[in-house]
């Protein structure tokens, strides 16, 4: 059941969490300052095999009925991240509407530009993007044409600096308060 969850919903796509121990409400601050209620809310996924005069299930049953058990949960846990990534994005204006076939490289740009970026101690992006696979496939169907565009490329670079420099001035603004 776990390693079909995973295969949906990867562990690395899930975002660094802290465990909650007691009490049933938590909240949490955000970058503005302000305090957000944290909701949790429990999902669940339903299996049934059907039993037959009082026959058991056999192992691959069993193993089976786990993989359903398994994608669905992965599938509840997307949809719990997108609606609220979707809901963040539309609440800081940060939602970008793109019509399928119409993606630009302003666009690209622009989704970059509005996020933070962490980097590893060498200094690479450690930031993932997600995206359905029709526009997965339209970022893919433009990567060969852009990453021949000298200018394009001039502006990516900028960007990435730049974000490092944010970075950097977060990590030493985070370091003197702790």
């Amino acid at each position: 059941m776990f390693a079909t969850k995973s295969k949906v919903f990867p562990l690395a796509v899930h975002p660094q969490v802290l465990p909650i121990t007691e009490g049933k409400r938590s909240d949490f601050q955000r970058e503005d300052g302000q305090l957000r209620p944290l909701t949790v809310e429990q999902h669940q996924v339903t299996v049934q095999h059907p039993v037959k005069d009082g026959k058991g299930m056999s192992l691959d049953s069993f193993f089976q009925m786990a993989k359903e058990a398994g994608e669905g949960l992965g599938k509840e846990m997307w949809k719990m991240l997108t609606s609220t990534v979707q809901e963040a994005a539309q609440e800081t204006g940060n939602e970008l509407k793109i019509k399928k076939g119409a993606l630009t490289q302003d666009d690209l740009l622009h989704m970059l530009e509005s996020v933070h970026h962490n980097f590893d101690e060498a200094g690479n992006p450690t930031g993932q993007f997600f995206g359905g696979s029709e526009f997965l496939q339209e970022i893919k169907s433009h990567e060969k044409e852009w990453s021949e565009d000298k200018e394009f490329q001039r502006k990516v670079s900028e960007l990435k600096k730049r974000k490092r420099a944010e970075f950097d001035e977060r990590e030493a603004r985070r370091r003197l308060v702790s």
